[in-house]
């Protein structure tokens, strides 16, 4: 099997070394295709699949397909996960249908029980919740339908608007705060305030009050606090429990907010019960962003023959563990044809076009990418290398690296920097590399980069064989896990560990 890489790209042109090379490598494109049974909780939870038998829930991730039912018991629960990130959490004694489920329409049906529903921002996308007594119509919104045994339906509204239409054809709007109540003879007057009712426990125990954004030097429970803020704006969120590389249990939760108009921001927080690591990536774009975010993220690798509608001007990445932290800084970002700036290095004879779903043939045609005229990255806060240059024509080639000033800021630096040098090892078997930067001074920075299964094994290129790009590819990563280790000599021994899972790239275009 061979992997075709893009060309090089500086640490956080797409996205976070946080997927190293390995995101470089797997490039693809296409909708996601996959609804899951992503967790279960008590002992009595079952699936009926479409010409199948009831039979109990024994793993997860399970995937669903329409037609499948799902049923849960006293004292049981689940959590089923669908193809644009959209998330359904079963209560107790539920009774579930996935009705339909195809590109730009979802229908679901609870005939029994409790069911919260948080619908990802996807335009282009009709999101259906039917109950004996209502349609619910929605999306990006979270609400939460409860039907009782003679079939009344109660529908309450947290987030977002909604569109109920009851069981005589009369439509009903919904603004955040409202519940609704409904039978066979229709809603049962209008809908009401909750008085406190909508404010529900958030969907995961990484989410409380906060005060703050995530940011580095922050504690563990800073960070917990400031991702509960930052996830109610959330217009992509995913979250797992899995077994990392090492054979710990690894709590992930992950999401995308804009904070600005012209800003996106990715988030991942790895709670384990001996550590805590966390990853933020944030670019502002050269202009207010779209609806769907999508659109613009799937630009940020640039664009063949013409130039991207949406670029970034500067960025910033951070990873800590709460003691140690890693922080990239660019600015100064402006799109360059690099095919026609004179510098071999930054040819690509390969580009991926998202529209046919394939690498296409470059060479000798327009590649325009951004490039940052300013560089710096920090290691527990001290500067370790960068560049600082005006209208730069290349991130790869004839760097105005920086030696006695900080590149970001312009302030002197005590000493003068130290000269780096990068050596990269991929494993012949599995898909791990291995990344030892070394300075002059004595120094290292080591990066391990593993693609994992949810158990901790390590994918070998065997499990890839064949399926290297396309709609397959998107479907095949999905049962995999990016995860890297970093230690340095400043961290003193410790580590930054971080797991993410690809869903969510894929998902939000960050992975186009």
């Amino acid at each position: 099997m061979v992997l075709q890489a893009p060309s090089p790209l500086p640490r956080g042109a797409l996205g976070c070394r946080l997927l190293s090379s390995f995101l470089a490598l797997f490039l693809a494109s296409s909708a996601l295709a996959s609804t899951d049974l992503e967790s279960v909780s008590g002992s009595s939870v079952s699936v009926l699949l479409a010409g199948e038998e009831v039979r109990p829930v024994v793993r997860v991730p399970m995937p669903l397909k329409p037609g499948a039912r799902v049923q849960t018991g006293p004292d049981s629960g689940a959590v089923v996960v669908f193809e644009d990130g959209s998330k359904a959490v079963l209560g107790q004694n539920s009774d579930f249908l996935i009705e339909e489920q195809a590109p730009g329409q979802t229908s679901l049906k609870v005939s029994l029980g409790r069911v919260r529903t948080w619908v990802s921002k996807v335009l282009n996308r009709r999101f259906v919740v039917k109950t004996p007594s209502a349609v619910c119509s929605v999306r990006g919104t979270e609400f939460q339908v409860q039907v009782h045994y003679d079939g009344r339906t109660l529908v309450d509204l947290y987030k977002g608007l909604l569109s109920v239409t009851d069981s005589k054809g009369r439509e009903h709007s919904m603004t955040p705060g409202q519940r609704l109540d409904l039978d066979f003879r229709g809603a049962l007057g209008p809908a009401k305030a909750t008085e406190g009712k909508a404010t529900a426990p958030p969907p995961s125990s990484l989410q409380s009050r906060s005060r703050y954004e995530v940011g580095l030097d922050m504690s563990k429970e800073q960070v917990l606090a400031a991702a509960a803020r930052e996830l109610k704006l959330a217009e992509y969120q995913q979250g797992k429990a899995m077994i990392d590389v090492n054979g710990n249990r690894v709590r992930l939760e992950e999401y995308i907010i804009r904070p600005a108009p012209d800003q996106f921001k990715l988030v991942v927080l790895n709670e384990r019960e001996s550590r805590f690591d966390y990853f933020f990536y944030q670019g502002t774009f050269n202009k207010a962003l779209p609806a769907d975010l999508s659109v613009a993220l799937r630009q940020l690798s640039g664009g063949l023959d013409t130039a991207p509608e949406y670029f970034l001007l500067s960025y910033e990445t951070g990873r800590s563990n709460t003691q140690d932290s890693l922080q990239e800084v660019a600015q100064g970002g402006h799109l360059v044809d690099v095919n026609s700036n004179g510098v071999a290095d930054d040819a690509v004879t390969q580009f991926f076009d998202s529209a046919a779903d394939r690498y296409v043939d470059a060479t000798g045609r327009a590649v325009f990418q951004t490039v940052f005229d300013k560089y710096g990255f920090y290691v527990n806060g001290k500067l370790k290398y960068g560049w600082s240059g005006n209208g730069l024509v290349s991130n790869t080639s004839n760097l105005p690296w920086s030696t006695t000033n900080d590149p970001i800021t312009g302030a002197a630096l005590g000493a003068a920097l130290p000269t780096r040098s990068v050596t990269p090892v991929w494993d012949a078997t599995l898909l791990k590399q291995t990344v030892y930067e070394s300075y002059n001074d004595g120094t290292f920075i080591n990066w391990d980069n593993y693609i994992i299964d949810d158990q901790g094994k390590v994918g070998t290129y065997a499990d890839f064989d064949g399926v290297t790009t396309g709609a397959a590819f998107k479907q095949k990563i999905l049962g995999w896990n990016y995860e890297q280790v970093i230690t340095a000599t400043e961290f003193q021994g410790r580590k930054i560990d971080l797991v993410v899972e690809p869903r969510i790239l894929i998902q939000s275009g960050l992975m186009p």
